[in-house]
């Protein structure tokens, strides 16, 4: 039966990053290098792109997650907030479809990162391992069978373990801006073929879709997630999209969802600990 939405607290990101998550991230990124030359203009275009946002991922774990948790990361690679979270003394573990990508990167940095395609293979930790689990700008990127993902997710929490999830916000300003004057329907990353392409050139997967807060939370609740905060992110730009989107934060372009494992939120049988969650018989 469907669950009623869930009427999460809402918050907004600041406009600025404190000083030391980003000295950490530019610290981490001189160190972190791809194995292939092909991939570094990507690699270095990344950290460009999300440091702010990369580091507000640290702060957001840092509210949410008591130190020395441990923490598994899903789609880790270009390996910056992984190395961030363990420089933090978090104890941290990693899944990626590709991590040889950055196999110098990980043997140098004594990172825990494992090779999972997680829309095909179930994540491979016993169930109640995780305190908390990342799932940051991946949601989007899932083409095969986001249930089985994210049930997959919900099996290796802990009880009372945090989920936090960040994704482009479809219904944000440039999201409405780009589907009413330029016919198409996205927020951040736009092009179908260029999406779909970079499975070829980058090894993984561009955006699927983008989606709505509406769809993450009710999505995450018939998981058996408990929705407990979203937070807007980014925005900060100058004229008129920048202000719009400071005076109403719910059409800023990202959000995170706080989530907790919840028991008693009727949990499909699927997903309960103890319980097969594999595909295609795989054990």
């Amino acid at each position: 039966m469907k669950k009623a939405p869930q009427n999460p607290a809402r918050e907004s990101e600041p406009r600025a990053p404190a000083r030391q998550d980003l000295e950490l991230l530019d610290r981490l990124a001189t160190t972190i290098r791809p194995d292939d030359s092909d991939l570094d203009g990507w690699s270095s275009n990344y950290l460009r792109q999300h440091r702010s946002r990369l580091a507000f991922d640290l702060e957001i774990v840092g509210r949410h997650v008591a130190p020395q948790s441990r923490v598994l990361e899903c789609g880790a690679i270009p390996l910056l907030l992984t190395a961030a979270l363990a420089a933090r003394q978090y104890e941290v573990s990693a899944v990626d479809v590709k991590p040889e990508r950055f196999g110098e990167a990980i043997s140098a940095l004594d990172l825990d990162v494992v090779q999972c395609d997680i829309e095909n293979e179930p994540v491979p930790f016993a169930p109640r391992t995780f305190d908390a689990v990342l799932f940051n700008e991946l949601f989007e990127h899932l083409r095969i069978d986001p249930v089985f993902t994210l049930r997959d997710v919900y099996r290796v929490l802990k009880p009372s373990g945090v989920l936090l999830l960040s994704t482009p916000n479809l219904r944000s300003f440039r999201g409405l801006r780009n589907l009413l004057l330029r016919n198409q329907g996205h927020a951040v990353s736009g092009g179908v073929y260029e999406q779909y392409e970079k499975l070829e050139r980058l090894g993984h997967m561009g955006h699927v879709r983008e989606y709505t807060t509406r769809e993450v939370t009710d999505f995450l609740t018939r998981v058996g997630f408990r929705v407990e905060r979203l937070i807007f992110r980014g925005g900060h730009g100058k004229g008129a999209v920048g202000i719009a989107e400071r005076l109403a934060p719910s059409l800023r372009p990202f959000f995170t969802v706080v989530a907790v494992k919840d028991g008693t939120n009727g949990v499909p049988n699927s997903a309960e600990p103890g319980s097969t969650s594999l595909k295609n018989g795989q054990q």
